[in-house]
């Protein structure tokens, strides 16, 4: 938009609601100083971010910008409906004070929380943090920070009776009957605290042993949960005996002290170890259009792969046949939250320098047309449907995919032989026969009863020919 005051042009960029200006009120040098400070402010970067316009205004993102419950940050702080948590924040902190750092006093502890308040503040924008003073921020961080941390404590504990207090039971039970939305509102983009202030307290939960972060993300991540067999079960005994867990490979897990907040942790998990991305040029301008059902059609059959790398997808073809892994995934009210989220993070000006979770969204919508394209996938363990119906889960990746744009990188080598193998006449052809004499009983036993009778003929008439001798 673009309006014009007195000799001034002014040009507003509203997505990013900032405003450059082009005048000739100042001389030629404070203008290009002008120039030089807005282009510092504009590269000052802040994890912690809005949903970008051009996501907000989709329907899946409609309910999954603003947290229901629970406001965590500056960004929802003011509105009043979230004031009954509010109120719950305060015996949460009490709580969690006199449970878990009974070592320390409440006095510590916020000061502790006060000294990264500076750091805290840069990790939001700079509109929503203006309204607060260093004291009122500081006292908001640490409100949000005890409610995070004990709420994710008593998630843990097994036997909550033996530390809850009776006075505190209608808070609990108010908190227990929400559970899943307040889950859901700490995955929020515009919902999320700085990790550094939760560190900063957790260091101090010394009485309790264990990353409570860490069980939290395995609680609700969107991972199906691992079931070892007994062979992986050797395998990590071995290991753990013969300390064959290289260094190395230690050091590049993600690091919980290194992330700025909950969801950016959450994605380095869903795509580590990273894979090398596709080298072939030709490869790189390939998409795969071809859904599950066309792609079955073709011969190739799908299996959840061994890794929950979101970027781990691999394909094999063989003589008759293909193969195509796919890292399994659990999709219920909570995920879908954290998939939203995570794809508006990586669109944001901020955000992370890759587009892995934007890609395997895409990945999936080219994969899923309709509901039989879900029922093929949940059969084969890859999706596991908690969020409705298979037309449900089928029109939430193709609504998500919505105006995004994948990596051209991403999956690069597996398009490309999936493409090659759907070129192979041949492959369709014994797709087909397949299909056509193997998918019912009743067509293999005709087609098996059809073979017995031409080897009974063969052998008739060879014995009709060349009699036996007596």
């Amino acid at each position: 938009m673009e309006s014009k005051v007195q000799g001034m042009t002014t040009v507003e960029a509203e997505e990013d609601n900032q405003v450059v200006k082009i005048t000739s009120d100042n001389t030629k040098d404070e203008w290009l100083i002008s120039i030089d400070k807005y282009v510092h402010e504009k590269t000052k970067k802040t994890p912690i971010e809005r949903v970008p316009l051009l996501l907000r205004k989709h329907k899946s993102y409609k309910n999954c910008c603003e947290p229901l419950l629970v406001s965590i940050g500056p960004y929802h702080h003011a509105n009043p409906k979230f004031q009954a948590f509010e109120k719950m924040k305060i015996p949460f902190a009490q709580k969690f004070c006199h449970v878990c750092c009974d070592q320390v006093s409440i006095e510590q502890l916020y000061e502790e929380v006060a000294k990264v308040g500076k750091s805290a503040r840069e990790c939001y924008e700079e509109d929503p943090t203006a309204r607060y003073d260093d004291e009122l921020f500081n006292r908001m961080m640490f409100l949000d920070a005890c409610f995070v941390l004990h709420f994710m404590f008593i998630l843990r504990m097994e036997n909550s009776s033996n530390w809850m207090d009776k006075e505190l039971k209608d808070v609990y039970e108010q908190l227990y009957k929400n559970l899943y939305h307040v889950v859901g509102d700490l995955f929020l983009l515009e919902n999320q605290i700085p990790l550094v202030v939760l560190n900063v307290l957790m260091k101090f939960m010394k009485k309790f042993k264990g990353n409570y972060i860490e069980n939290f993300l395995e609680l609700f991540s969107i991972e199906p949960p691992q079931t070892n067999s007994c062979t992986d079960a050797v395998k990590n005994f071995l290991k753990q005996m013969t300390g064959c867990c290289s260094e190395s490979n230690a050091k590049e897990k993600p690091n919980l002290d290194e992330s700025p907040h909950l969801l950016h942790f959450l994605r380095e998990k869903l795509i580590f170890p990273l894979q090398p991305k596709g080298t072939n040029q030709d490869a790189m301008r390939r998409e795969l259009y071809l859904s599950v059902t066309e792609l079955k059609s073709a011969g190739i059959f799908f299996i959840p792969s061994q890794t929950r790398n979101l970027t781990v997808v691999e394909f094999k073809s063989r003589l008759i046949y293909g193969i195509l892994s796919l890292p399994p995934v659990r999709v219920d009210d909570v995920s879908k939250n954290i998939l939203l989220n995570l794809v508006a993070y990586e669109m944001c000006p901020h955000g992370p320098p890759d587009l892995y979770i934007t890609s395997y969204i895409c990945l999936m919508n080219s994969l899923i047309d309709h509901a039989d394209d879900v029922k093929e996938l949940k059969k084969r363990r890859i999706l596991i449907n908690h969020l409705g119906s298979d037309e449900q889960l089928a029109e939430f990746f193709n609504e998500l995919s919505t105006d995004l744009a994948p990596d051209i990188f991403a999956y690069a080598d597996a398009k490309s032989q999936i493409d090659e193998h759907c070129k192979q006449k041949g492959h369709i052809w014994m797709a087909e026969w397949i299909h056509k004499y193997f998918t019912s009983p009743w067509t293999l036993l005709a087609f098996l009863g059809a073979i017995f009778a031409l080897a009974l003929t063969m052998v008739q008439t060879y014995f009709a020919v060349y009699p036996r001798q007596t």
